[in-house]
């Protein structure tokens, strides 16, 4: 363990403590490193702290991680000049909070969670002045049709540009996934990589199944569960046909569907209401629910789902989904893109397809109503096994250690 306590400021583009996906994957990241002997500062965007989270002195602290809400992402009641400058210059604010917190304490190192050019630049001079490890947390590469304004907009052009400069401009770097590990360390960056970690002693993961869920036999009733906002990056379409074809042929099939409305899954079938209406008393919608509750709700089904379609962004992200099933025990269903098969061996932690076509998807739910309870149990242990080796926060705790003493 380290001699002293050092510091370290984790800042950037997450709503802490519970607000997306980012705050879970810093939240993983800090705890790894308090584990490791390092004190962590969270400052992320989101506007205000929550008022069940308020200590002593107006501070906030979750977990037992002190944290200080920037207010950088409003955009609302502003004209389009000063929206386009604000998205320029979001997070510029939080470096003069960065500032004034220097001067109080003793910073060893910020981690930055992605964050603007401007930001990122101004941020990188700021740590060089005052001798501050500075490392950036990467992990997305969007396709630049699926940001505002497509290939040519500015936030596409902002995008590539911090992915091919910026970062190996930084030059240390946390990757999510093998590809941008690999894209960075041709570059010559120090990179080290970590996958969505949670904390498995955490009691929404403790919970252990029933007795009913270890004799339960699936055929002809196959239970699945997605939990998230598809959007551009997952595909649903191919999943809902198939459960109207398997339904029309007599399976018990149903899907729950934590997070997307009925309005935002009607888009993702290209508005088709009949095939909807024909699922009625199939799909469920939840909903947005707090994320505590998600892992009592993935523990119900028998299967997570996960179809991502054959692009970039798909290759370089890692899905927070695949890691919050798996740590609830739930085995997946997933085309075989990116770091999946890495973790996902078929027939083990789940049923791996060859893609995110209609074909494929309906080839692996039909894999799924062959299997007895005692498969099921099986790849359940399995992937609780996977979680524990792979996902825990405390599986990078030396590695995360060396690697930012090796930082400069």
């Amino acid at each position: 363990m380290l001699e002293h306590r050092q510091q370290v400021v984790i800042m950037g583009t997450f709503r802490f403590p519970e607000g997306d996906a980012a705050a879970a994957r810093v939240l993983g990241i800090g705890k790894t490193l308090r584990q490791s002997g390092y004190e962590v500062h969270f400052a992320g965007w989101e506007e205000n702290g929550r008022p069940e989270d308020r200590c002593d002195e107006g501070k906030f602290s979750y977990q037992g991680f002190y944290y200080s809400s920037q207010n950088q992402f409003r955009l609302k009641r502003l004209n389009p000049i000063s929206r386009l400058l604000k998205y320029l210059t979001m997070g510029v604010g939080a470096i003069g909070w960065l500032r004034r917190y220097s001067d109080e304490n003793k910073i060893d190192a910020v981690i930055s969670y992605h964050g603007g050019v401007i930001y990122l630049s101004l941020l990188k001079f700021f740590c060089w002045k005052r001798n501050i490890k500075l490392i950036a947390d990467c992990t997305e590469w969007y396709d630049p049709d699926s940001l505002p304004g497509g290939k040519w907009g500015i936030a596409a052009m902002e995008s590539e540009l911090r992915m091919r400069l910026i970062n190996p401009w930084i030059g240390q770097i946390i990757s999510i996934s093998r590809l941008l590990r690999g894209v960075y360390e041709r570059k010559g960056c120090h990179v080290l990589l970590v996958p969505p970690t949670v904390d498995l002693a955490d009691s929404k993961w403790v919970a252990e199944p029933t007795q009913g869920e270890r004799e339960k036999k699936i055929a002809p009733r196959l239970r699945l569960v997605y939990a998230g906002v598809p959007g551009k990056k997952d595909v649903l379409r191919a999943v809902l046909l198939s459960l109207d074809a398997l339904c029309k042929e007599g399976f018990q099939i149903s899907l729950d569907l934590v997070g997307p409305s009925e309005a935002e899954v009607l888009t993702t079938v290209n508005g088709d209401r009949e095939l909807l209406h024909r699922l009625r008393g199939r799909v469920f919608f939840h909903g947005r629910i707090a994320q505590s509750k998600v892992p009592a709700l993935l523990r119900q089904a028998d299967f997570s789902i996960l179809f991502r379609p054959q692009r970039r962004s798909s290759h370089a992200g890692f899905s927070t989904k695949l890691v919050e099933s798996l740590a609830a025990g739930v085995p997946i269903i997933a085309n075989s893109i990116g770091d999946v098969p890495v973790y996902i061996n078929d027939g083990i932690e789940g049923i791996l397809v060859i893609d995110e076509a209609y074909e494929s998807v309906i080839a692996g739910l039909r894999r799924a109503l062959a299997l007895d309870g005692k498969k099921l149990f099986e790849m359940r242990e399995a992937a609780k096994r996977c979680a524990s080796q792979n996902f825990h926060y405390e599986v990078y705790r030396d590695d995360l250690r060396k690697f930012i003493e090796d930082c400069q």
